[in-house]
């Protein structure tokens, strides 16, 4: 009663209180991520040291490691772990080969109650600050179940590979200081040296040469050729011919290798460029361009907060010209994901709204429902700020489940009050006795939902529970006040306003 005798008071406040449940949005105060944390069931660890270092400094620290191990078992934490020295976890057992005992591999199998943050007490445990003064890194993954939501992915594309590198180590370093980024790695950091030679096409040409003819020539000096075949006691063996090995490692030997052209032979040296580089291990491309790539594991519980401290990251930069940073991975995901749910919201709205239209047979009813569909994302917000969840691609489609179980009650008291009107009342009386007569099956089917969901305990769960609970409530205040905003307090505004243009007085405008 007091809402219909004070509409505009009523509209407001209801979009007030809309307005402000996105208020914990709008100041972040509801994480948003693609996929909420699972709790982890394994957890894969990889301790890498310096490429040359000794079997014994190598297992002093493994040893290190496996004594932190042993207190996380003695809590309960770790059910079982396999550590294998000369291999990574990711091949989980033997297969150590020569120059590979600088790194060693770990597979922890978690129990049943571990912690959440079971990986970061890991990474911060004390007895670990030592690792980096021995020169070892130690890389923590976690294994859980469901699809992944942590991967952190950076393409840096360009046309000269110095540039990319750069740009790649400069933007490494950045991302490393980002609190809730960790693993930050790069292909780009796992480089060697080789030895590269450049050739001048200018100089070359003068003696008849170009730059494919120089590098045969350079490949058959280091790698060799095979020229004929030769048998010897029944056995054929080819005859590879090359230049003697401890020639091809002296830089100053390669120099005055001579090469010949066209117009005779040339030093290689005075024709090219020949020094010791950083090569790639690799060579990525991206769209046909010399590309790296940045990966790590996001640990922080807001993801966006992470993408938009990554994107001011890259905006810093001072890229070289022509290369390019692309950001992918997880904030592409939230994104896509995202826009994806939306755009099925707008397509369930529609469809919701023109499925009542054929059913009820009027335009503005139905149009008066879908207005109370906002009065969900109260709860909805409200019950992920409170529960401390985050906004996730599931609880986004927790929202869209809610534009169908919404409407029900506004439905539900809608059709009630048409009837009514059927019957001959006034729009007030039939709203009054709809409302009392419709509030007990919407409060009984609304309470029936929250207590079925109860149990699942989910960020979808939580949206449908938040948002039918303040939709009920405020649907049985703010829809009465709707419908006769529609149905008597506007036509009678405009049939008033018609009188009043035919030149009708006051009291055929009142009336």
């Amino acid at each position: 009663r007091w809402a219909l005798a004070h509409k505009a008071m009523t509209v407001l406040g209801a979009l007030l209180i809309v307005g402000t449940s996105l208020l914990p949005l709008y100041f972040n105060m509801i994480p948003v991520t693609f996929f909420p944390a699972r709790t982890p069931e394994f957890i894969t660890m990889d301790l890498e040291m310096e490429p040359g270092t000794s079997v014994g400094k190598t297992f002093e620290q493994v040893a290190r490691v496996e004594g932190v191990l042993r207190e996380f078992e003695e809590l309960g934490h770790v059910e079982v772990y396999q550590v294998t020295l000369g291999s990574s976890s990711e091949e989980f057992g033997p297969g150590a080969s020569a120059g590979n005992f600088h790194i060693a591999g770990f597979f922890l199998r978690l129990s049943g109650t571990v912690p959440d943050d079971i990986a970061e007490r890991i990474r911060s445990h004390p007895d670990l600050d030592v690792l980096e003064e021995a020169g070892a890194t130690l890389t923590v993954n976690e294994i859980a179940g469901g699809p992944p939501s942590d991967a952190l992915e950076i393409t840096i594309t360009g046309s000269n590979f110095t540039s990319i590198s750069t740009a790649a180590r400069d933007l490494e370093a950045a991302l490393a200081e980002i609190e809730g980024i960790v693993n930050v790695k790069s292909d780009v950091s796992v480089a060697r040296d080789e030895v590269t030679i450049r050739v001048d096409p200018l100089a070359a040409a003068e003696f008849g040469l170009t730059t494919d003819l120089v590098g045969q020539q350079v490949n058959q000096f280091i790698v060799g050729r095979t020229v004929t075949e030769v048998d010897l006691e029944g056995v054929t063996l080819d005859v590879v011919v090359r230049g003697r090995p401890e020639d091809a490692d002296d830089l100053g030997k390669l120099k005055n290798l001579k090469v010949q052209g066209q117009l005779g032979l040339v030093k290689l040296g005075s024709i090219s460029e020949i020094a010791i580089e950083q090569g790639p291990l690799s060579i990525s491309r991206f769209d046909l361009e010399r590309s790296a790539s940045i990966s790590g594991d996001i640990i922080a519980e807001d993801t966006q907060a992470v993408g938009r401290e990554v994107d001011s990251a890259i905006a810093a930069l001072d890229l070289p010209p022509g290369v390019s940073v692309k950001s992918g991975g997880i904030f592409q995901q939230i994104e896509e994901g995202f826009q994806d749910v939306i755009t099925a919201m707008i397509v369930g709205v529609i469809l919701v709204y023109l499925v009542m239209v054929a059913s009820l047979g009027s335009l503005r009813d139905p149009f008066i429902i879908v207005l109370s569909l906002p009065l969900a994302i109260v709860g909805a917000l409200v019950a992920l700020a409170v529960t401390d969840k985050t906004l996730s691609l599931s609880a986004m489609m927790g929202l869209l489940l809610l534009i169908g179980v919404v409407v029900t009650n506004a439905i539900v008291l809608i059709t009630f009050v048409e009837q009514l009107r059927d019957r001959g009342m006034g729009v007030y009386d039939a709203l009054i006795e709809g409302g009392r007569t419709r509030v007990r099956p919407i409060l009984m089917t609304a309470f029936t939902t929250t207590f079925a969901l109860i149990p699942l305990a989910r960020p979808l769960a939580t949206v449908v529970i938040g948002g039918l609970v303040s939709s009920t409530f405020l649907t049985l205040v703010a829809v009465p006040v709707l419908y006769t905003l529609f149905h008597a307090s506007i036509p009678g505004l405009v049939a008033a306003m018609a009188n009043l243009l035919r030149g009708q007085g006051p009291a055929d405008s009142r009336a």
